[in-house]
């Protein structure tokens, strides 16, 4: 997949959505939406997706497939045995990030997302992006 859904660009930003709401008393909610070579820290109580999910899992069922068509075709459900139930959990992870993302307008990864409605761009610590977020968006607005 490549890096971004725009361009992965290190960038910080601070996207403010038209609507504002009280936040909850217990906090923002948190999602964060990444790439498997970009780890991300700091994540406890947030929802990380992994946007090249579903491609990783499609490079492992047709990784080094044999030419003939009947061979791959049976290699491919050998795999998709050996994943078993981890298959369709890994499958609608990826697509619920993927859907996720759309839906916030997320262009980039990574990003993390607080409320549905704030997003810090270019980090992968999540407690970096909440001081952040934190000292950009006053509580009132939240």
């Amino acid at each position: 997949m490549s890096m971004p859904l725009r361009q992965a660009v290190p960038l910080m930003g601070l996207l403010l959505a038209l609507h504002l709401a009280p936040a909850d008393a217990a906090g923002p909610s948190v999602e964060v939406f990444t790439l498997s070579t970009l780890p991300v820290t700091g994540a406890q109580g947030a929802t990380v997706y992994y946007l090249d999910a579903v491609v990783l899992l499609e490079q492992h069922l047709s990784a080094q497939l044999p030419t003939d068509p009947t061979q791959a075709q049976a290699l491919v459900a050998q795999r998709i045995a050996a994943l078993g139930p981890q298959l369709e959990a890994r499958a609608r992870a990826g697509a619920e990030g993927l859907a996720r993302a759309a839906q916030l307008g997320v262009q980039r990864a990574p990003a993390i997302v607080f409320d549905g409605k704030w997003a810090v761009y270019g980090v992968t610590d999540v407690d970096a992006a909440r001081r952040t977020f934190s000292a950009r968006v006053p509580t009132a607005r939240r």
